[in-house]
């Protein structure tokens, strides 16, 4: 499923959402594989879309070298992932099963060949209305196993109005199977969502990505962080934010919201005011954001996340 040169994926939000610990270059192969899987099925419109058994796919060596550095590098990943399982949980069922079943090199050929799983497949190919759309060449290209899970989540997210989705500490964990690693929220923080921010916001501003994220705080216990907000930015926003003709209407609007909000900070609603007259050219992008955004979460959890958008955003407190 080719677009503007770029290769779209799909999947299963539930297989999106599965509990996975695949190394880089084994989530690469993985990436791989879905394509091949879904030229296949869909592209080609072969296959009998009701009956999943096993399914074969050959990959030239040609095809594996834009996965690493050396193609035997790449192979032992495939031969690794017989051993790794992805855990997959719905309304109906849990599965623990394993994408890769068995992988062969034929050397007369000069020809990889790997069975994929058939429990994995109906994940892939029967996509109703929750599934997750993303971008292979920027999904391969990807350095840390991270940023490919979190590039991941952002895409099943970015289509919706105010692109923003919410994780527990501990479903995060779950997912990424880090149940026992960073035990302390700082150094998970630290080491596993600001890892993903960095190098998908380094690549989406060099042009190589189609979206990045920011994040803040939800919920604490005490001083435990219990769980997080996370706010995804696409290209299409950055066209949509001439919505606002003029910076009086701009700030009319803020202070509308800031009002309904904040009724009894006048002094918070009055900076804020200051702020952007000082600084006419947020205007519109401040009156985007949380008109088109902010306004379509929970009222009680609305005032936190306009604090966070002034303060993160435009060191406005």
């Amino acid at each position: 499923m080719e677009e503007n040169n770029q290769i779209m994926l799909a999947q299963d939000n539930v297989l999106t959402q599965s509990k996975q610990n695949f190394k880089v270059i084994e989530k690469r192969c993985l990436y791989k594989i879905i394509h091949e899987v879904r030229k296949q099925y869909i592209d080609t419109n072969r296959g009998q879309k009701d009956l999943f058994g096993d399914m074969m796919i050959d990959i030239e060596p040609g095809e594996l070298a834009q996965l690493g550095d050396e193609i035997k590098d790449v192979f032992n990943a495939l031969r690794n992932l017989r051993n790794r399982d992805v855990i997959i949980q719905n309304d109906e069922v849990d599965v623990a099963t394993g994408w890769i079943l068995e992988a062969k090199y034929y050397k007369k050929k000069n020809l990889y060949s790997v069975k994929v799983s058939g429990e994995i497949l109906p994940y892939l190919v029967e996509l109703a209305s929750n599934f997750t759309a993303y971008d292979l060449t920027v999904a391969i290209s990807l350095k840390s196993t991270y940023s490919q899970r979190f590039y991941e989540f952002c895409s099943q997210y970015k289509n919706r109005e105010n692109k923003t989705f919410f994780y527990t500490v501990e479903k995060l964990r779950e997912m990424l199977m880090l149940e026992d690693k960073y035990p302390i929220t700082y150094d998970f923080q630290k080491r596993v969502i600001e890892v993903a921010k960095k190098e998908l916001k380094e690549a989406y501003d060099n042009g190589q990505c189609d979206l990045w994220f920011e994040y803040a705080v939800k919920d604490t216990e005490k001083r435990k962080i219990l769980s997080y907000f996370f706010f995804v930015h696409t290209r299409e926003d950055e066209k949509r934010k001439t919505d606002y003709q003029t910076v009086e209407a701009c700030i009319i609007r803020i202070t509308s919201i800031l009002n309904t909000f904040f009724p009894r900070d006048k002094k918070f609603v009055k900076r804020v005011q200051t702020e952007i007259r000082l600084r006419p050219e947020i205007a519109m992008e401040l009156a985007y954001k949380l008109d088109k955004k902010v306004l379509d979460y929970d009222r009680k959890d609305i005032p936190p996340i306009i604090r966070f958008v002034l303060n993160q955003d435009y060191g406005i407190k």
